[in-house]
This record gives structure tokens, C-alpha cells and sequence, in this order.
């Protein structure tokens, strides 16, 4: 039983956790409170009553619409309450429960909120890529892989290759190329994952950045300056990294060394 209910607990918890990571995708890069005033609809304003603000459910019962107003409610409400819902048992069903489960939920669900707050804001807040450096350095130092010298290079190498990508976009382009979300951005995945797994990150975001840049194009005819989330690039890359998935892994270590 206790194999089924933990996962189930999990699920559940995660559920909540993912309405919460709503709140803070939905206000912090507008610098609103994401403790008070409480839930309401962006629309009309009217306060969520509590019976229409169950993850998952509430969206189902209400058509996808809020109950005042019939404005429609974003599909990435139910998605990340979804998200999170998987995202907490597979941790712990991976990583038991203990300070590394903490951890690894804690930055995932970081990279999980950058992620969307890029999609749809273009904003990385700064509280979260500053502050997710500062604690992933800190974590460094009861860590072997990377240790705080690690952690600390591969930040700090992570910002001078980005920095310079950017100085040579606006010399080149007259325009900036990269935000300074994304350059902060980098300090996190860096701080978290050193140098040699960063720099593959680095690679995977810009791969990706560069199908979903082609399917636009092609798809949606958009012309070659319109302006992609690379933030959101990098914060999937991390979580597929963060989570050290064995083909992954075994696809950078086939090629090279540079994955231990």
C-alpha cells in the first residue's frame, strides 16, 4: 500500500504546488505579490471562489471560462497544474525523499516557471535566475558534482559566452540578440551543473531554438527576425539535464568525453 499512496500523496501535492506556480508565472513578471491579493480573474478582476479554483477540476467543470465573466482561461493553467502533478512523484519515485529530492524538485520546478514566464512574458525574473544561482552555488558546496570551484566556473563561464554572443549580436545587428534574462539565466544553469554539462545545455536550447525557429517560419510565416523565447530553450534543456536521463547522456558521452 505504501508504494501506491506515496506516489498518490505525491500527485496530489504536486497538483497544488502546480496552481501555486501558476500564481507566480502569472504575477511575477508584472513584480505583483504572489501571496496577496488572492486569485481573481485577469479579466473582469472578480475574486476565485475556492470552489472554482481546484487544480484541474475547477477548469473542467467551468468549460475552460471564468464563471463571471465567460472569458476563457488560459490552457496553461490545467497544463502546469498537470506538470506538477508528474513532476513530484517522478522525483521522489526516483530519488526517494531526502535533501537530494528536495533539490532536484526545487530547480526543476524553477525551470518550470522560467520556462513558461518566457513563453509568455519574455521575462525572467530576476528572483528567480539571481536567487536560483545564488542557492545552486551555496548547494555546491556539499555537492562533489559540481563542487562550489565547479559551480562557480561554470557560471562564470556560462556569462562570458553569452555576454560575448550578445556584444557581438549588438555590434553586428545593431540590436540586441540576447535579453539579460538569458545571460542571468546562464548563471543559474552554470552555478548548477558546471561548466562541461552547461555548455551542453547550451548546445541542446540552441538545437531546439533552431527546429521550433524553421517549424515558425515554415508554418506560421514568420520572418527570420521574429523574437524566440531562448530562455524557455534553456530552462527545457536544463530539466532533461537535471533529471541525467541515460540517453541523453549516453548520446553527448558516445561523441565525447566532456559528460562524465
Amino acid at each position: 500500500m505504501e508504494t501506491v499512496a506515496l506516489p498518490l500523496v505525491a500527485a496530489f501535492l504536486g497538483l497544488v504546488l502546480g496552481s501555486f506556480f501558476n500564481v507566480v508565472i502569472h504575477r511575477l513578471p508584472k513584480q505583483e505579490s504572489v501571496v496577496l491579493p488572492r486569485s481573481h480573474c485577469p479579466r473582469c478582476l472578480t475574486p476565485i471562489r475556492w470552489y472554482d479554483n481546484l487544480p484541474l477540476l475547477s477548469y473542467l467543470f467551468l468549460g475552460g471560462r471564468c464563471r463571471s465573466c465567460k472569458a476563457p482561461i488560459s490552457l496553461r493553467y490545467p497544463l502546469v497544474e498537470a506538470l506538477g502533478a508528474l513532476l513530484l512523484p517522478y522525483v521522489v519515485l526516483r530519488f526517494g525523499i531526502g535533501w537530494e529530492a528536495l533539490r532536484i524538485f526545487l530547480f526543476a520546478s524553477t525551470f518550470l516557471i522560467l520556462f513558461f514566464t518566457d513563453l509568455e512574458s519574455r521575462i525572467l525574473p530576476d528572483e528567480l535566475t539571481l536567487g536560483g544561482a545564488l542557492l545552486a552555488f551555496g548547494c555546491s558546496f556539499f555537492l562533489d558534482d559540481p563542487n562550489w570551484k565547479g559551480s562557480l566556473f561554470g557560471a562564470t563561464l556560462g556569462f562570458l559566452i553569452l555576454w560575448g554572443a550578445y556584444l557581438f549580436h549588438l555590434k553586428w545587428k545593431k540590436k540586441e540578440g540576447l535579453g539579460w534574462g538569458d545571460i542571468k539565466l546562464i548563471l543559474l544553469i552554470g552555478a548548477l551543473f558546471g561548466p562541461f554539462r552547461m555548455l551542453w545545455i547550451l548546445i541542446t536550447a540552441s538545437l531546439i531554438g533552431l527546429i521550433v525557429g524553421l517549424g515558425v517560419i515554415v508554418l506560421f510565416k514568420r520572418g527570420r527576425d521574429y523574437e524566440l523565447p531562448f530562455g524557455s530553450f534553456l530552462a527545457l534543456a536544463s530539466i532533461l539535464f537535471l533529471f541525467r536521463f541515460s540517453w541523453l547522456e549516453h548520446f553527448f558521452s558516445k561523441w565525447t568525453n566532456l559528460v562524465p
